[in-house]
């Protein structure tokens, strides 16, 4: 938890996930959650973090093999791409169904 006024840390908590990347220069926010990815086990998942909770509150998992390096939601803000790099494809995926709508396969490592 950041207080922004004093740009200082007020409290930090576990996730259960290793956030490795969200870049001002992509959307990750629905309106309601903060979408991201983790790969444990090597395995490319989809997570929802809640910021009042600072809590992963959705999870969409199965994406394929990992790494992965960058999820964006798209304009609707319903649906998202992330990358997984291990099965060179991209997921396209509903949040809020929690599915995957399709894949795209792309060249090595994307």
């Amino acid at each position: 938890m950041i207080d922004v006024a004093n740009r200082q840390v007020r409290e930090t908590r576990p996730l259960g996930a290793s956030v490795r990347w969200l870049s001002n220069e992509q959307t990750y926010w629905d309106g309601a959650r903060i979408w991201t990815y983790d790969f444990p086990n090597d395995q490319v998942q989809a997570i929802a973090i809640e910021p009042r909770q600072v809590a992963v509150t959705k999870t969409i998992g199965g994406l394929g093999k990992g790494p992965g390096h960058s999820l964006v939601v798209l304009p609707d803000k319903k649906k998202a791409a992330v990358n997984v790099a291990g099965d060179n494809l991209i997921a396209f995926l509903d949040l809020e169904h929690g599915s995957v709508d399709s894949t795209l396969q792309t060249g090595a490592f994307p």
